[in-house]
């Protein structure tokens, strides 16, 4: 789905149920977008996460695990190469979208080359399907291309990857975004701005001239008058994302 159309789809649901979406509905609505519920495979992820953390026990490679929700809900995360948190200014997010059915073997591989390239990273991956199933933190922007670059010459990814959701610009259809790390993510931040945008348009009346050119321009707004310097920092990387969006360009440069 395209950015346009999520946002007339949306408008187009809220006039039909006059409901009021929070930024927490969004928040779930993009990350399950074009993605059928399941969790058959959320145990042999478990089991195949758990042999490998205990491969790691006599390593040199230093690594710091957390996990956030319970059974078929968690979330684990792996750093590897550090015990800090990545500096926001010199970080990049990406998504790598995984079909469900690739998850073992993605995993896998994704682990392999960053430990075998010394990569400093953080990895979030979940339990069920969703359409953000690997995300990988680079702490340095120029491990990120060649990460790239690996994937598209040694997979097929048109068959091995999701769709990300619409406002997430992708190279290869791996998403690469930017973000701080402490107040909000990216996918936070975006929305909260979707809750607060079309709350605006459904109170001015004005749902019919939803774009995303307007939408835009919505965040253009303000980024303008924003004084915190880290919320700044995360309209201004999706206001950069956007745009690489509508004018198809790398999000890279």
């Amino acid at each position: 789905m395209k950015m346009n159309d999520f946002l007339k789809q949306i408008a187009s649901d809220i006039k039909t149920t006059n409901k009021e979406l929070t930024s927490q509905d969004f928040y779930y609505i993009l990350k399950y977008l074009g993605i059928k519920k399941d969790e058959s495979l959320s145990e042999d992820i478990e089991n195949f996460y758990q042999s490998f953390l205990e491969s790691l026990n006599n390593s040199l490679v230093r690594n710091i695990t957390k996990k956030t929700g319970q059974k078929n809900n968690t979330t684990h995360y792996i750093a590897f190469y550090t015990n800090k948190r990545a500096s926001y200014k010199e970080a990049l997010k990406v998504y790598f979208p995984v079909k469900y059915e690739y998850m073992i073997s993605s995993l896998k591989t994704v682990f392999a080359y960053l430990i075998r390239n010394n990569i400093e990273s953080v990895v979030k991956f979940h339990l069920k399907a969703t359409n953000e199933n690997i995300v990988i933190r680079f702490y340095h922007e120029e491990d990120v291309l060649p990460f790239i670059n690996y994937c598209n010459n040694f997979f097929i990814l048109d068959d091995l990857l999701e769709k990300t959701n619409p406002f997430i610009a992708t190279i290869y259809k791996i998403g690469v975004v930017k973000d701080d790390n402490t107040l909000n993510t990216y996918n936070g931040t975006l929305s909260e701005l979707l809750a607060s945008y079309f709350t605006f348009l459904k109170d001015n009346n004005a749902l019919d001239k939803i774009s995303d050119l307007h939408f835009l321009n919505y965040i253009i707004e303000k980024e303008n008058i924003e004084d915190n310097e880290i919320i700044k920092f995360n309209l201004k990387a999706i206001e950069n994302n956007i745009k690489a969006i509508l004018t198809h360009t790398n999000p890279l440069t």
